[in-house]
């Protein structure tokens, strides 16, 4: 089933080819995927919503070659999110992208790091950039404080930011010699440093200058519970102040180009029906979770997202064929369930519904055009 063509098409002749092959309801292996390739961690963050899964034994992470099988009966695979544990705790990550590059036309691929290890990091990014040298690579350094004692507090590890700052450094050679690694701070908004928030995103752009700053709403059932307490006006004043920062360019080291202006309008929008399902409890949109965006746990658990969890199937079990799981009818009636009014903060699925919303993409391809803001739609 998989494409086989190695080269990623545009975002527009995807999106035309996703709205052709799923007319009149007919289903497509998910384009929108989140792959676990570890449980291994070496840090115990306070915000972890994955930590009663880390670090089991025996260890049941699905081998290179039950990978390759599972995504060589997988069709195109448009933006690839790499999940864990820390993924650069995996050897054989750079054979898993490559082999994805190779076999799903993977586009964009988006990694989460601690950063706590620098020459694997190094070594592993010059190998895909090199090996797959039309895929944009987004590298989502971790970076929950700027204090270096609350830094490693938060992380659960001694000298951790001493460790990530190091593998920043060495990455950096890297960003002046492939222009399509893309580097952003990854921040997860939590009780714990909601306050200082603001002063944290001036700290992150000089230490880092990102190509951009991403921040996630702490949520499910985290290490330490009461860190899904967020005030959303404090999360509001930070999505203001990213606005003004985007718009002004102020934010990327490489300039507004580095990471297009419709990229960040996407991200806009994002934040705010992020703000919006806090505040008003309820969907913003019909979510494609179960449809067009899937997760693949590295123990071979399919579900349709992160938050339902519902385990539509095993591919150890299935002779790691993803059809059989995916077009079953477990699977049909997960996605129906998703699209009709379930809801969450889950940024991965309000991003995989916008960009395949035609009419939402058109708009914030306009606005991008326009040097214009977007807000997001309310559901009616």
């Amino acid at each position: 089933m998989s494409s086989g063509s190695g080269r990623p098409r545009s975002w527009l002749g995807h999106l035309a080819s996703v709205k052709a092959r799923t007319a009149f309801g007919r289903r497509i292996t998910p384009p929108f995927v989140t792959l676990y390739v570890t449980t291994r961690c070496d840090e115990r963050c306070v915000h972890c919503f994955y930590w009663d899964q880390l670090n089991p034994k025996p260890n049941r992470d699905l081998k290179l070659d039950e990978l390759c099988r599972t995504l060589d009966s997988m069709d195109e695979i448009y933006n690839l999110f790499i999940g864990g544990g820390e993924p650069f705790l995996r050897p054989d990550l750079p054979e898993i992208l490559l082999h994805a590059a190779r076999t799903n036309g993977v586009a964009n691929v988006y990694i989460p790091t601690n950063g706590q290890h620098t020459e694997r990091t190094v070594e592993c990014l010059e190998r895909i950039l090199v090996g797959a040298p039309r895929l944009r690579f987004h590298l989502n350094l971790s970076v929950d404080h700027t204090r270096p004692d609350e830094y490693d507090r938060i992380r659960g590890r001694e000298g951790a930011w001493r460790r990530m700052l190091r593998t920043f450094e060495a990455i950096r050679p890297l960003r002046e010699r492939f222009p399509n690694l893309i580097v952003h701070t990854l921040t997860t908004v939590m009780r714990d440093n909601q306050r200082e928030i603001l002063e944290i995103h001036e700290e992150l752009k000089r230490i880092f200058e990102p190509d951009g700053a991403s921040y996630n709403y702490c949520r499910g059932n985290p290490l330490e519970p009461g860190q899904t307490e967020v005030d959303p006006a404090l999360y509001r004043a930070l999505a203001e102040r990213l606005e003004d920062d985007y718009t002004s360019g102020r934010l990327s080291a490489r300039g507004p180009s580095a990471y297009g202006a419709a990229n960040h309008l996407l991200d806009q929008h994002v934040r705010q029906t992020v703000e919006r399902t806090v505040v008003e409890q309820r969907a913003q949109f019909s979510c494609v979770s179960g449809r067009l965006a899937c997760v693949i746990y590295s123990d071979g658990r399919v579900t349709e997202c992160e938050t339902n969890n519902t385990v539509l199937g095993d591919l150890r079990e299935c002779g790691y064929d993803f059809g059989k799981i995916w077009f079953g009818d477990k699977a049909l009636d997960a996605a129906r369930k998703a699209g009709d009014g379930c809801f969450c903060t889950h940024e991965c699925g309000h991003y995989a519904s916008a960009i395949y919303d035609v009419k939402k993409i058109a708009r914030i391809g306009w606005a991008a055009g326009a040097g214009v803001k977007v807000r997001a739609d309310k559901r009616s």
